[in-house]
């Protein structure tokens, strides 16, 4: 029978070798474990950025449109929509609005707390969008 040199018998590592390739591969399924969840608790924060960065913009652009609105007024919008939307609760200090010749800035921060097992991580996070104000029937630009 001829045989190939490439896919010769294999023969298994000495015997007190054993062990270490199974520690080895415990070791790495653990540590991805670990990165799967840090990832996952990460990943729950940024949608929420990204879902709250989107009420905004709505907000911002109803804001700018139109007629010019009250700063109370589109501060209780942004609250009442973030809170009816993804369920987080601000108040009128997480919100600012910020007014130029031409544009508005409208600001709002937060504190997600990611949660892992023996600690919680207080994650600072914000979100800040400029509009052309179109008000004084200038309408709607769109570039």
């Amino acid at each position: 029978m001829n045989r190939s040199p490439f896919f010769g018998k294999k023969r298994a590592p000495a015997g007190g070798n054993r062990g270490m390739t199974t520690s080895g591969c415990l070791s790495f399924l653990l540590l991805l474990a670990i990165l799967g969840f840090v990832g996952y608790k990460i990943g729950i924060a940024y949608w929420e950025y990204y879902q709250v960065r989107e009420q905004v913009r709505e907000v911002l652009t109803w804001t700018v449109a139109g007629q010019p609105k009250h700063q109370a007024d589109v501060v209780k919008k942004v609250i009442a929509k973030i809170r009816d939307e993804s369920g987080l609760y601000l108040t009128p200090k997480n919100v600012r609005l910020t007014q130029t010749a031409n544009s508005l800035t409208l600001s709002v921060f937060w504190v997600h707390d990611l949660d892992f097992l023996v600690y919680t991580y207080p994650w600072d996070l914000e979100v800040s969008l400029t509009e052309a104000i179109r008000w004084g029937g200038r309408g709607l630009v769109i570039k």
